[in-house]
């Protein structure tokens, strides 16, 4: 969080009132602005670092990074009016993937484990209908973390439960079941998911923006 009045400052803080409107709300944000002019209002960049963000539609976000170029922000209106481009870096950790899967899709016992770079493995409880899997069996789904224009999806390449592989229709109704593993589309700025990698117990998203879409 910001402190002061200075002129740079009060730029700063304008700005991080504005994020939660982009990305949702956060345990924090702390904003860091380059080249200031201040009498103009604008600046070369604005790198915004938030914890624990919570989005509309996806995963608590351990940890994002917001980087805004070319940013003038009109004081008087108190909302930024021009930003040349943006992009943001999210960390997603695979407890928050499960708890999501478990609180907004037909899924019980969620654990997620990953190999990188792309890889993951699902196991969970579904709770599908006439699904043939028997009662209390636990389902193991493995395949590909992709980013599909503003959704992280999960490819099924694989599914089996007690050790017996299941059929095509069973994993085609698990991959519609959980996915998308997060949507991006609520965000009232427009975005695109551009790379997925998996490492250790994380899932890192980079992500491009339609910088006219940031001027609210």
């Amino acid at each position: 969080m910001l402190t002061g009045c200075n002129p740079a400052n009060l730029v700063a803080q304008g700005i991080e009132r504005e994020l939660p409107q982009y990305v949702g709300p956060a345990d924090s944000y702390d904003v860091k602005i380059n080249g200031l002019k201040v009498q103009a209002g604008s600046a070369q960049s604005v790198v915004a670092v938030g914890d624990r963000v919570r989005p509309e539609g996806a995963p608590v976000i351990e940890r994002l990074v917001l980087e805004l170029q070319d940013v003038v922000y009109d004081r008087a209106a108190e909302r930024l009016s021009e930003v040349g481009a943006a992009k943001l870096t999210a960390v997603i950790r695979t407890d928050d993937l499960a708890d999501f899967l478990e609180a907004f899709r037909n899924v019980q016992e969620a654990e997620v484990m990953l190999q990188s770079p792309d890889q993951a493995t699902i196991r969970l409880r579904p709770q599908i209908g006439n699904l043939s899997v028997p009662r209390g069996v636990t389902v193991n789904i493995r395949g590909e973390l992709v980013g599909e224009a503003t959704q992280l999806r999960f490819e099924v390449s694989e599914v089996s439960a007690a050790g017996f592989d299941l059929s095509a229709i069973a994993a085609r109704r698990l991959s519609d079941a959980i996915n998308p593993l997060a949507d991006l589309s609520n965000l009232p700025v427009e975005v695109e998911i551009t790379s997925v990698i998996a490492a250790g117990e994380t899932i890192g998203l980079e992500v491009v923006g339609d910088p006219r879409s940031f001027e609210l």
